[in-house]
């Protein structure tokens, strides 16, 4: 009698776990194409002869396809002097630069509040979270008039002002190397190793695929970010800042399928960044070896 109510019960369970799985799964499916559906339109947008390609059916796909819109992006796309190329290469050095400093700066000072006991260490702590609460907008004007001062605007310079060791990454940093074994450490001191040496060549490579995640989604955030350009280096237009003007100066005058051919082509360093550190995002760190 037990083993036919136990089998009546698995058989209910199946059922209800089945009913969960299939609403999930819509309701996940239908998230998917709201989150697919401006690719979609940008990419049949982006194939529209020269034109208004809000005229057109957003479903419907040009034919014959225009695919030299993505050739005249590079040609017709141009802010303040800057051409498509150029843009580029600005979002490059500026993304890459102040990603890379930015985490750098926030491993090293990760590292040492995490691994080293030394007076003020709490407090350095607390005020991590505190600059994380408190706006900081207020300070823009300040920070303006100083790199003015400096000559840094309109420059690569303004990489200089990118590093920021607060913040989220910092936390997630922390945490990583708090939860990494002080063993490898202690070897490489016993050898002789400095503090340098034991963050750069062991703690540091230990931690990778974690700082690797933070690297990949800062740049992201920062190839996307227009704000930051237009106010300190407006006339070195990024990609983002750039089709941001392109689109506000030209409203109406304004090629719109290229612009759309260039939103889209401005995507593909993106999905390369991600393709490329996806495995190592994803991958384990194995402790072994340990000196006993």
């Amino acid at each position: 009698m037990k083993n036919v109510v136990t089998k009546e019960n698995k058989i209910k369970k199946s059922k209800t776990q089945k009913i969960v799985f299939g609403v999930v799964f819509v309701i996940f499916f239908l998230y998917a194409i709201v989150l697919l559906y401006p690719l979609f339109f940008g990419f049949t947008a982006s194939l529209i002869e020269n034109g208004r390609v809000y005229a057109q059916n957003p479903l419907a796909i040009s034919v014959p396809p225009h695919f030299n819109n993505y050739t005249k992006a590079f040609e017709e796309l141009k802010v303040r002097g800057t051409d498509f190329f150029g843009m580029f290469v600005n979002s490059v050095w500026w993304s890459f630069g102040a990603t890379v400093l930015t985490i750098l700066s926030s491993a090293m000072m990760a590292y040492v509040v995490s691994r080293y006991d030394f007076r003020g260490k709490m407090l350095l702590y607390n005020m991590v979270l505190i600059v994380m609460i408190i706006p900081l907008y207020g300070t823009e004007s300040a920070k303006y008039r100083l790199l003015q001062a400096l000559n840094c605007l309109d420059s690569p310079l303004y990489l200089i002002c990118a590093p920021w060791a607060f913040g989220t990454n910092f936390l997630l940093i922390y945490s990583f190397f708090k939860a990494l074994p002080w063993s490898y450490s202690e070897a490489a001191f016993i050898d002789g190793a400095g503090h340098f040496y034991v963050f750069f060549r062991i703690m540091l490579p230990l931690a990778l695929p974690s700082v690797a995640a933070v690297f990949v989604v800062g740049f992201i955030g920062t190839w996307n970010d227009y704000s930051t350009p237009l106010l300190y280096f407006p006339n070195m237009p990024t990609l983002a800042s750039g089709l941001w003007q392109y689109e506000r100066q030209m409203q109406y005058q304004a090629n719109q399928p290229v612009y759309y051919a260039g939103a889209l082509l401005s995507m593909i360093p993106l999905f390369a960044i991600f393709i490329g550190f996806q495995n190592t995002i994803m991958q384990k760190v194995y402790m072994g070896g340990l000196k006993g």
